[in-house]
């Protein structure tokens, strides 16, 4: 049986971080697909042809990872996502397009705008939903980019038991407790996988001391009056975010010996830090 890891890498997820973590693993058997147009248009039967194409590929990360699925003879898929509070993922978003060397309709806004006039811009109906229950839309079957309440709605409910089919959706705030989950699920299958890793791609980094309450309570306050129309727009993501949470930390509580497991995980990540220094 030939078992193979797909990472449906959500933007601003920490994605980038596993996708190090998987690199690591497993090498050159390990592909960052970018050819978007190609995995938008023909969605699983492009991930066929590549799976096929490449007889040695044993993990691929894809911003625009189809759900539906190839079933490939001899070949079984584990399936990985992570999810972000909302809110933090709406402050880390401005923070990368402020930053990054691109010509983006999101990254031309960031550099011209402050963070309240990005996030009201990013409220706007007509702007893309890349803060507006982005998470439930690239959860769902129907991606289409229409978040209005009655066309989002069953795709909420898709999107949320589609996460509770999966063995376990990552949490980007408790990403080591995610990570040694996913090894403890996975490495019957993928003896080499090794999550270990150093963190890559962060942006706004200057609340990290913070706690996950007092950062959102800061970003509430940079909102303002905003602040309703945000959590308004993000109410799926919210909810959707608040089960998987209640999923990773119901089965942390459930795996024998989780918090020895965790320490020596990060143990294995300090490693890795201080051998880059």
């Amino acid at each position: 049986m030939r078992d193979i890891v797909l990472h449906g890498h959500i933007f601003k997820n920490a994605g980038t971080s596993l996708d190090w973590s998987l690199a690591r693993s497993f090498g050159s058997a390990f592909l960052d697909h970018r050819d978007d147009q190609a995995m938008r248009r023909n969605g699983g039967r492009h991930l066929a042809e590549v799976l096929a194409d490449k007889q040695d590929l044993v993990a691929l990360s894809s911003h625009h990872l189809p759900r539906d699925l190839p079933a490939m003879s001899g070949v079984r898929v584990h399936t990985i996502y992570l999810l972000r509070h909302p809110l933090l993922r709406i402050r880390s978003v401005y923070d990368f397009e402020r930053a990054q060397q691109a010509d983006t309709l999101g990254a031309q806004a960031a550099k011209r705008m402050s963070f309240r006039e990005y996030v009201a811009w990013r409220m706007e109906p007509d702007t893309p939903p890349t803060i507006r229950n982005f998470q439930t839309l690239y959860l769902a079957k129907n991606k289409r980019s229409s978040t209005r309440s009655s066309r989002i709605l069953p795709r909420f409910v898709d999107a949320l038991a589609f996460a509770q089919s999966l063995p376990v959706v990552g949490i980007v705030e408790l990403y080591d407790q995610s990570m040694v989950l996913l090894e403890e699920k996975l490495r019957s299958h993928l003896p080499a996988l090794d999550l270990a890793y150093i963190p890559q791609n962060v942006s706004g980094n200057t609340a990290a001391a913070m706690s996950e309450g007092q950062r959102v309570a800061l970003i509430l306050e940079e909102l303002g009056d905003l602040g309703k129309t945000v959590i308004d727009n993000n109410n799926y993501d919210l909810a959707l975010y608040q089960a998987a949470l209640e999923t990773l930390t119901a089965a942390t509580n459930k795996l024998p010996g989780f918090a020895a497991k965790l320490a020596v995980f990060r143990e294995r990540c300090q490693a890795l830090r201080e051998a880059q220094e």
